[in-house]
């Protein structure tokens, strides 16, 4: 989990966290899942739709600066991933708060 607190913004790839804890991805995956009833994929998804949706409530930044921040490869792409996540385009999201 702290190795997901520093770096959800810059890696989503459960290869990356693998890595780092030495571990196999189907290890940790295993591991995680059978820990908290919950995918590695979900629990680095939620960080990142988390601070997204905090960075686009702030209100002080553009989709296209959240989306750098959050590093996705362009606005579209953050956008597909943010309405898959959450079920709402980015619009729509920033007209309901």
């Amino acid at each position: 989990m702290q190795l997901l607190k520093e770096h959800y913004t810059s890696e989503r790839n459960i290869g990356f966290y693998a890595d780092k804890l030495c571990l196999s991805p189907k290890y940790l995956s295993q591991m995680v899942l059978a820990a908290s009833g919950r995918h590695v994929k979900d629990w680095v998804q939620d960080y990142v739709i988390l601070e997204a949706k905090a960075l686009l409530r702030s209100r002080q930044y553009t989709v296209l600066q959240v989306s750098d921040m959050l590093n996705f490869p362009n606005q579209s792409f953050f956008g597909v991933y943010f309405k898959k996540a959450v079920g709402c385009s980015l619009s729509m999201y920033q007209n309901m708060e």
